[in-house]
C-alpha cells in the first residue's frame, strides 16, 4: 500500500510536468541550508528537519519540535550576490505541522523576495504529503536613484510526497512550482522542476542519498545527480560531503549542536567561479508540540 501510494503521486508529476514546454525566470534554484548543500542538495529524501521547507514540504511531519533556522551566503562569494533567509516550523497534535520563511537575494540594483507558508500531513502507513504556497516578488533599480525598471511577483505552489519503504530506507519526490507561475506579464514561467530523491540510513548516525533532478524542459534527458553522506561523530559532531554533476563539484560540511543551539557549514567548490560558503544558526526547542 505504501510503495503503490508513493508510485500513484510520483506518475501524476512525471505526466504533468511532461505536457510543460521549455522555461526559464528570475528565482533559479540557490541551494537553502547548510546541512543540505553540505549533503550537495541530495535531501528530498531525507527532509526531516526545518530544510524540509526548501528542500520536500512533505517531510514536515517527521519534525517533532519546534525549530527555526537563519542562513546567509554569498553566491560564489560576491558581495551583490548576498542570499539569506529565516524559517520556522511548529509541529501540532492533530492538524500536521506548519512552517514559515522568508528569503532575500540580490542588492539594490536587483532584488528578489519570497515569503513561503509550508504544510506537511501524515496520510499513514508511512506516507507523508506537504505543500508550500509562495510569494514570490522581484524589484530592479533604474539608472537614477528615484528610478525604477519595474517590479513583479508571482504565487507558486509546490508540493511533496515521502514514503518509508522501511526503517533504512525513504523515497521523496517533490515538485517545484507546479501552477507554472509567471512575474507579471512575463511570458515565461519561473524555473520549474521535479526532485526525486531517497535515502538509507544502513546504521544509527550514517545517512547515504541520491537526489535526481529533472528540469521540465528534458524531463526524460540530462538530470542533475547529486549525492550526499552524512555521519554522527557523536551526539554533538556532525560531517557531510557530497558530489554533483551540473555543475560538476564536491561540497562537504559539519554540524555542531550544544544544547538547543546548531550551527551548520558548508563549502560549495565550482568548477570555474568562486567556492560558496553557508552558514546556518538553528535553535531547536524540545518536544514543544502545540495543542490543536
Amino acid at each position: 500500500m505504501v510503495r503503490k501510494t508513493f508510485l500513484v503521486i510520483s506518475a501524476f508529476l512525471l505526466f504533468y510536468f511532461s505536457t510543460i514546454l521549455l522555461s526559464y525566470g528570475a528565482f533559479e534554484e540557490k541551494g537553502a541550508g547548510a546541512r543540505p548543500m553540505g549533503m550537495a542538495g541530495a535531501f528530498t529524501g531525507v527532509a526531516d528537519d526545518v530544510n524540509a521547507i526548501y528542500c520536500n514540504p512533505a517531510g514536515l511531519e517527521l519534525v517533532k519540535e519546534v525549530e527555526t533556522m537563519g542562513m546567509t551566503t554569498r553566491l560564489f562569494g560576491l558581495k551583490d550576490l548576498t542570499y539569506y533567509l529565516f524559517g520556522g516550523v511548529v509541529p501540532t497534535k492533530k492538524i500536521g505541522t506548519f512552517g514559515l520563511s522568508y528569503s532575500q537575494f540580490g542588492c539594490s540594483e536587483y532584488r528578489e523576495n519570497q515569503t513561503i507558508f509550508s504544510s506537511g500531513q501524515s496520510l499513514g502507513s508511512g506516507i507523508y504529503f506537504g505543500f508550500n504556497m509562495k510569494i514570490m516578488s522581484i524589484k530592479i533599480k533604474g539608472a537614477s536613484a528615484n528610478s525604477e525598471y519595474g517590479r513583479a511577483s508571482a504565487f507558486g505552489l509546490d508540493v511533496g510526497a515521502l514514503a518509508d519503504i522501511s526503517s533504512k530506507f525513504r523515497l521523496g519526490i517533490m515538485a517545484m512550482n507546479l501552477n507554472s507561475p509567471r512575474l507579471g506579464s512575463s511570458p515565461e514561467n519561473l524555473a520549474q522542476k521535479i526532485r526525486v530523491g531517497a535515502s538509507f540510513q544502513p546504521l544509527s548516525g550514517y545517512i547515504t542519498s541520491l537526489d535526481l533532478h529533472l528540469p521540465v524542459s528534458s524531463i526524460m534527458v540530462d538530470p542533475e545527480i547529486r549525492a550526499g553522506f552524512e555521519v554522527s561523530l557523536n551526539r554533538n559532531f556532525t560531517l557531510r560531503a557530497g558530489v554533483e554533476n551540473d555543475p560538476a563539484r564536491f561540497t562537504g560540511g559539519f554540524g555542531f549542536c550544544w544544547n538547543i543551539f546548531k550551527f551548520d557549514y558548508a563549502f560549495l567548490s565550482h568548477p570555474f567561479l568562486n567556492g560558496q560558503h553557508l552558514f546556518s544558526f538553528s535553535l531547536h526547542l524540545g518536544n514543544q508540540t502545540m495543542q490543536n
